[in-house]
């Protein structure tokens, strides 16, 4: 009689045990699904990016002698381009130079 009892209480641990599993079970997704749904947030992503660039904040005034150079001639923006550089470069080894 004893091993009827093990058997019933065998046979509900299993069922039990079934139960149990099929009930957390996640839903099975579609993984083209999902690739879809991740694609198509990422494009969405992709387009408020691209109107952001498209549309930049208004910048604030600049000093006459810091804005863009007005020259035409490649060799003198260059220079111009270079010389700012420099001067940056100058200013920024001063302050961290200072310590």
């Amino acid at each position: 009689m004893l091993w009827a009892a093990r058997v019933l209480a065998r046979a509900f641990a299993t069922v039990w045990e079934l139960l149990s599993r099929h009930r957390w079970r996640p839903a099975a997704t579609d993984p083209a699904e999902e690739l879809r749904t991740r694609l198509a947030e990422a494009r969405a992503r992709d387009a408020e990016t691209a109107r952001a660039v498209i549309e930049p904040a208004p910048e604030p005034a600049r000093d006459r002698e810091q804005s863009e150079p007005v020259a035409s001639d490649p060799e003198s923006l260059r220079r111009d381009v270079h010389e700012r550089g420099r001067a940056l470069s100058e200013e920024m080894r001063g302050a961290s130079g200072k310590d």
